[in-house]
């Protein structure tokens, strides 16, 4: 799932405002892509696990001097300081490891963002007694083509993915 930032809405011109260069935003994308708080103290997932400077500077392929700037950067400003130090990981995602569990995972492209497309997913689902475990639904405003990523208790036949894909926002469905 590669990350990209949409700079045109009200969230990324602030960041993009605040961090001024591509490398501190790569650091933002990896906060917002972990869920990674951004506090006085230092970062964490939830409220107790911390995380290193270090890591996140590997992760984001930049030196330790760029995460430091950047989250100086976050902390001064009160707007992205409150968003930071708010901000929490979803949970697990079961997307990776469906097939481990015995589960199915369809994976939806879209054309463009609208109302109802997980809603009719759900509904092509459900007409064929196909229970919806987790679905994890990426951002139009962060990644550049999101999906959508169905995790279901059992096979999916091929007349759901038929029905699914007559959504005219609907570009392709995979299943993994």
């Amino acid at each position: 799932m590669s990350i990209f930032v949409h700079v045109e809405g009200g969230f990324w011109r602030r960041v993009s405002e605040v961090v001024k260069s591509e490398k501190r935003m790569n650091v933002v994308r990896l906060l917002l892509k972990y869920g990674i708080s951004v506090r006085e103290d230092g970062l964490y997932i939830g409220d107790k696990v911390k995380v290193t400077v270090s890591s996140v500077a590997e992760e984001a392929q930049v030196d330790r001097r760029i995460v430091l700037e950047t989250l100086k950067r976050i902390l001064s400003d009160s707007y992205l300081r409150e968003f930071f130090y708010n901000l929490r990981p979803a949970g697990p995602s079961l997307v990776s490891v469906a097939r481990v569990l015995g589960y199915r995972c369809l994976v939806v492209e879209i054309h463009e963002d609208r109302p109802g497309i997980l809603a009719w997913v759900a509904s092509a689902l459900a007409e064929k007694g196909i229970n919806i475990l987790q679905v994890v639904a990426e951002d139009p405003n962060i990644y550049r083509e999101p999906k959508l990523y169905v995790v279901v208790s059992k096979p999916v036949p091929g007349e759901v993915i038929e029905k699914i894909l007559q959504h005219p926002a609907v570009k392709r469905v995979t299943l993994s």
